[in-house]
């Protein structure tokens, strides 16, 4: 696979043509994911962390569900539908070692399907982190309404402690978490292929973790390259490159041509890197007999 820094450049020499977006019919959404299963694909990923790489895997999880409009909470109880949003749910599973002990991170991400008033489709509503290791854990959450960003960040650490913050909600935000939903264009084109457009960008809930700094947005640039075929394994895929800049890093996510637009493997700036391994569809909250441990086998899961 070419490098992401000379993807990117490729990138920023083609977005100054004029694209011609290519004439595919885009499936019904609900046909493919009202179906009651959810698309689970898993990957062979390299983390950096504490200066050097790591080997670990990645799980990303779509799945639609209802979430309670007020909580953005799941809906298990009788609901009055003007109080439920549609949603398209992105659990994204991290787990890597460092030395002797080990990271566990999942990232949630909830994005509204059908669009609000005046809106578009795959509004970002809610993104939650968890991240656990040996000295201890830390949860962060933040919710997109009344337009605001609302976090909260609950931490081991005491430079980190209990946190509350808003940031106000511009026309142009990007969530960089709700990036892996917006690329994968389940309802249509986001960007034309070579076009460029600028964001108002909250990095991800996890680049935070890394670095530890002062939630803000960040003025960066979203972008769509050509299709291009790349290799994945022992497997060759006709592909769509993403890139996105967030501050001084830069993030480069191949996404399948075909439909439901499979993420297929990603590379930034900082030398992380993920490709894809196998992909099911699965009801995975009904495979939890020691037999259904075969689904992982599939996987290629430890």
């Amino acid at each position: 696979m070419r490098s992401v820094l000379a993807v990117a450049a490729s990138l920023a020499a083609m977005a100054a043509v004029a694209a011609v977006p290519a004439a595919a019919q885009t499936p019904d959404f609900y046909q493919h994911w009202g179906d009651g299963r959810a698309e689970i694909s898993s990957y062979r990923v390299i983390q950096p962390r504490y200066g050097e790489a790591r080997q670990g895997y990645g799980v990303l999880i779509f799945v639609t569900e209802d979430v309670n409009r007020s909580t953005y909470v799941k809906v298990e109880s009788p609901t009055p539908e003007a109080e439920r949003a549609y949603s398209l749910k992105l659990n994204s599973v991290l787990k890597f070692g460092t030395g002797i002990y080990d990271y566990s991170v999942m990232t949630s991400v909830f994005s509204e399907v059908e669009p609000p008033a005046g809106g578009s489709a795959f509004q970002p509503l809610r993104v939650t982190l968890t991240s656990q290791e040996w000295c201890g854990h830390v949860f962060e959450e933040v919710a997109v309404r009344d337009g605001a960003l609302r976090g909260s960040l609950y931490s081991y650490f005491e430079s980190e402690g209990r946190q509350r913050y808003e940031l106000e909600q511009p026309a142009d935000l990007a969530l960089e978490d709700h990036l892996l939903i917006r690329i994968r264009e389940l309802r249509g084109e986001h960007l034309a292929q070579g076009e460029q457009r600028p964001v108002s960008l909250l990095p991800s809930l996890w680049e935070y973790r890394l670095r530890q700094g002062p939630r803000a947005l960040v003025e960066g640039v979203l972008g769509k390259g050509y299709e291009q075929r790349i290799e994945v394994g022992e497997r060759s895929f006709e592909a769509v490159p993403w890139r996105w800049e967030v501050g001084p890093r830069r993030k480069m996510v191949w996404v399948e041509k075909a439909y439901p637009h499979r993420i297929l493997a990603w590379e930034d700036s900082d030398g992380g890197r993920g490709e894809l391994i196998e992909t099911v569809r699965e009801p995975y909250w009904d495979l939890k007999r020691n037999r259904d441990a075969i689904y992982r086998e599939r996987l290629g899961l430890p």
